[in-house]
């Protein structure tokens, strides 16, 4: 591995930390917009997930008086769930358009987040809507 990708390797995992220690998630996103110029799609999508899940696991002991476990079971089952579906489709993805859409992504979706004075609340869906977000998450 050269140098140059042990140091986007770094920058990524650093800024990615940063932006889910402040807002709680988007480790993946902010990691693979920079690993995704440097290193394999598979090796990309596993320094994420393990990034993501180490961050929320160490935020997860800081709040764990507040959790419902009812409520967390269709998200813990869903993102079980599309591990493996995530795992069988990466090797099948254009990493070009990949790159194109996570950029694009992110060039709209964050400044929308930044400037919206309230965030929506959603009052549909129920467990049904969280498992299939724990899918794609997973």
């Amino acid at each position: 591995m050269a140098m140059d990708a042990i140091y986007v390797i770094a920058l990524g995992a650093m800024v990615a930390g940063f932006v889910q220690g402040l807002s709680g998630f988007a480790f993946g996103m902010v990691a693979m917009s920079f690993w995704a110029w440097a290193l394999d799609p598979r090796l990309a999508a596993t320094l994420a997930v393990f990034g993501a899940l180490t961050g929320q696991i160490i935020a997860a002991f800081s709040v764990r008086r507040g959790f419902d476990m009812r409520l967390l079971w269709p998200f813990i089952a869903g993102g079980l769930l599309g591990i493996p579906i995530g795992v069988a489709v990466l090797p099948h993805l254009d990493m070009d358009l990949f790159k194109a859409v996570l950029g694009g992504l992110l060039v709209l979706w964050c400044p929308a987040m930044l400037f919206s004075r309230q965030l929506p609340r959603v009052t549909a869906g129920g467990r049904v809507a969280d498992a299939i977000v724990g899918v794609t998450g997973g």
